[in-house]
């Protein structure tokens, strides 16, 4: 009874699951084995060669030889040194060297990855591969697809920090250009400031030279005191130079008032003042304002009459105008060796008006007894004080 019960069990199991009868059960396990070979033996990873350095020869082989199992083609390195050769000839992509002989191997971080080997996989361990600047740290007994995601997570991060040490470079490149076009915005305006400042201590200086002039010549009324006083304070502004001052009269010519000679040969001044006379004051007229000539060819184009006398001087010159009318003419010249001051332009042309302004209460003054049409011009004789008397002696018997 007990033998009939078990052998209908045994049919009974038979019946209930028939999938599991020999055939099925071979098919199975050859599909089972051929995904097992398929999954075990990965594409071979062309692009990624491990180099792989450990003084330890078992545990170098060991993990050269499941690498390859796994697909990727190695290289092994028994010592540091030949690590190095081999990194140095452009061998290897990732890098796994042991904890031994990492200190050694100064061109890792020419690898694109490199991983720490270690016996233990601790928090030291951690500090020492960052200490050393590795991508990451394994155990030197790990499985090859614990390999594989550390490559990938490497790469990734390698990836990230690419992208990041682009946008990094193209912020660096912006910010470079922000920083030279800032950089010459404050050249400039420091140039600016420099040249405005010049200018405000020119004018400055301008200005006190003014005042200073106008407090010396204001009490001055007669017309060689005031002539003689102009030439010395411009001789004490602007240095030793030769000096002339010319004068319109009523007849329309111009005559030399006053000259004080520096490094003219005494011989030929007298001509040369005549010449000076007749050309220097008429074109200063027409221009109207001070001019500073340096050399030969300016002298030439702004006093063409004058540059036989002149050309190889330093000029500054300019009329002395009041209401419209010059009446005056102030020459300097000098070797062009020895340049004027700088603002001496400005400073001449300031000190011309104060004088014009001076020649013209010097002449109400003289005339104040005679209509103004009747009045003489600067470079006129002036009368004598009997001469007046008797002027005006005359004038009242008339009357």
């Amino acid at each position: 009874m007990r033998r009939k019960s078990g052998l209908r069990c045994v049919e009974n199991h038979v019946r209930t699951y028939p999938q599991l009868d020999a055939p099925n059960m071979a098919a199975r396990k050859a599909k089972s084995a051929k995904e097992c070979s398929t999954s075990e033996t990965a594409k071979p990873r062309q692009d990624s060669v491990v180099l792989v350095a450990h003084p330890v020869r078992a545990r170098r082989e060991a993990i050269v030889r499941s690498l390859t199992t796994f697909g990727f083609e190695c290289r092994s390195a028994p010592s540091a040194a030949s690590a190095e050769e081999t990194i140095g000839e452009g061998v290897g992509s990732i890098l796994l060297m042991a904890e031994s002989i990492a200190d050694q191997m100064p061109s890792a971080r020419s690898v694109e990855t490199v991983i720490l080997l270690c016996e233990k996989t601790d928090t030291r361990a951690a500090r020492r591969a960052l200490e050393l600047r590795c991508d990451d740290f394994a155990d030197e007994k790990c499985e090859p697809s614990e390999f594989e995601s550390m490559f990938q997570r490497a790469a990734a991060a390698r990836g990230t920090a690419t992208m990041r040490e682009r946008r990094l470079r193209g912020l660096c490149r912006k910010l470079n250009a922000s920083r030279r076009e800032l950089s010459n915005e404050l050249t400039r305006l420091c140039s600016e400031m420099t040249e405005s400042y010049a200018e405000l201590a020119g004018k400055i200086d301008t200005v006190a030279i003014a005042g200073e002039f106008t407090g010396l010549i204001r009490q001055e009324i007669e017309l060689e005191s005031l002539m003689r006083t102009s030439l010395e304070f411009l001789l004490a502004k602007l240095g030793s130079t030769n000096a002339a001052l010319f004068l319109p009269s009523s007849s329309g010519d111009w005559t030399l008032g006053a000259y004080v000679n520096y490094d003219r040969a005494k011989e030929s001044a007298e001509m040369m003042l005549d010449h000076l006379s007749d050309t220097v004051p008429s074109r200063m007229d027409e221009i109207g304002s001070a001019v500073l000539l340096e050399g030969e060819a300016q002298v030439k184009r702004a006093l063409p009459g004058a540059s036989e006398w002149l050309g190889d001087c330093t000029v500054l010159a300019a009329p002395a105008a009041h209401e419209g009318e010059t009446l005056a003419c102030v020459l300097l010249f000098r070797d062009r060796a020895v340049p004027f001051p700088e603002h001496a332009r400005e400073t001449l042309e300031s000190i011309s008006k104060i004088l014009a302004s001076q020649f013209g209460r010097v002449i109400k003054v003289h005339h104040r007894h005679l209509p103004k049409e009747e009045w003489a011009s600067p470079g006129d004789p002036f009368p004598s004080h009997s001469e007046e008397l008797e002027d005006q002696d005359d004038r009242d018997l008339l009357a």
